[in-house]
């Protein structure tokens, strides 16, 4: 089976490794030779970084242009192929004429979706043109897959999955004395730039925390935060490091703002605290309420008073800890793994291209019902 992919950026983008890329060698396993054609590279990431602004925009306009232009010639260049997917619009923010094209020349193709990006400016009247346009449709969530349904018929739930053979904990000592004011409790937050704004939501809790606990808030990312009063640890992500700057953490962290956009998350960070066996706490926002069993594998939080309150158990009770990063650990490995998820991802794509019906591909472990009203074991 053939499958031309056509990413929005190249392994480098968090979104188009964890949808693509990292499914490579279960595709090449299951018979499928998956060619991925990103739209941007290493290169598009570097211009974001340029300053003043107008030197930026003078940089990316040409390099858009030219990236545009190869992959165009890509698509007029392509052979029939069993399946097309295409991780958003072929060409952001142009009308969907090549998607268009694609289908009027026999080919199959699938539109895949891990954000809502049909909020963002430009793409509220493209998206849902370019879902009916095409033969089907991959998302990320349930919120996403209610929205895709509103215009396709054809809509598979495939959540964003870890490795869980890389995303590994590693071994954790749990200290004997009671007396925990010497230990460093390290809360991490791993993420784009575009997102510290969501640490906001956890200042006065860190604050608050600081008087009681030797405690840091590392954040790993492309830019430091600035967070007034709160002792911060910045690391430049680094995909050789990623795994190590979560292994060696105390707490995972996930706050969120409870919009539109946040529902359509797909909650990949939360994950990859969890895979490493970190307790994390995290807004009860979009796919979060539905990976944490609140006081069971995690905590959910939604006002000050909670932040402080389940971060609080956590700094001051190492055994909690424990037990609630085993439990997520299991999570990950039961709901959310790379291993459980190539095999069917592979036959989604199966299906797509033979026009099988959604009812023949496999579903995800549901969520255990005995843990959704579970109450918080705080002390």
């Amino acid at each position: 089976m053939t499958v031309t992919y056509f990413s929005k950026c190249s392994s480098v983008g968090p979104s188009s490794r964890y949808r693509v890329f990292q499914f490579l060698p279960q595709f090449q396993a299951e018979g499928i030779d998956c060619r991925v054609e990103p739209l941007f590279g290493e290169t598009y990431f570097s211009i974001l970084e340029v300053r003043p602004r107008l030197l930026q925009t003078c940089l990316k306009i040409p390099y858009v242009l030219a990236r545009f232009l190869k992959r165009l010639g890509t698509v007029l260049m392509l052979c029939r192929q069993d399946l097309v997917v295409i991780e958003g619009p072929l060409f952001p923010y142009a009308p969907p004429v090549v998607e268009r094209l694609l289908r009027r020349l026999g080919q199959r193709v699938v539109v895949e979706m891990d954000d809502a990006i049909y909020l963002t400016r430009g793409h509220e009247a493209k998206i849902p043109t370019l879902l009916r346009v095409a033969s089907g449709v991959i998302v990320g969530n349930d919120r996403l897959a209610s929205y895709a349904r509103r215009c396709s018929a054809n809509v598979r739930v495939v959540p964003t999955v870890v490795d869980t053979d890389r995303f590994a904990p590693i071994g954790r000592r749990v200290p004997v004395s009671s007396d925990y004011a010497d230990e460093m409790v390290t809360i991490v937050w791993m993420g784009l730039a575009y997102n510290l704004r969501y640490l906001d939501v956890l200042v006065p809790a860190l604050r608050a925390l600081q008087s009681q606990y030797r405690i840091r808030l590392r954040v790993v990312c492309s830019h430091a935060p600035r967070l007034a009063g709160v002792d911060v640890e910045f690391r430049p992500w680094d995909f050789n490091r990623e795994v190590t700057d979560l292994q060696d953490a105390t707490i995972g962290a996930m706050p969120l703002e409870d919009t539109e956009w946040a529902r359509g998350k797909c909650g990949l960070k939360l994950l990859q605290y969890l895979a490493v066996g970190l307790p994390a706490v995290a807004s009860p926002v979009g796919v979060n309420s539905d990976i944490i069993v609140n006081g069971e594998n995690g905590f959910l939080a939604s006002t000050e008073d909670e932040w402080y309150e389940r971060l609080h158990a956590l700094c001051g009770q190492p055994q909690l800890r424990e037990r609630m990063g085993a439990a997520g650990r299991r999570t990950v490995e039961s709901r959310y793994s790379l291993a459980l998820w190539g095999p069917r991802l592979a036959e989604v794509y199966r299906a797509f291209a033979e026009g099988r019906p959604d009812q023949a591909i496999p579903q995800a472990a549901q969520r255990p019902v005995s843990g959704r009203h579970h109450s918080p074991r705080v002390r």
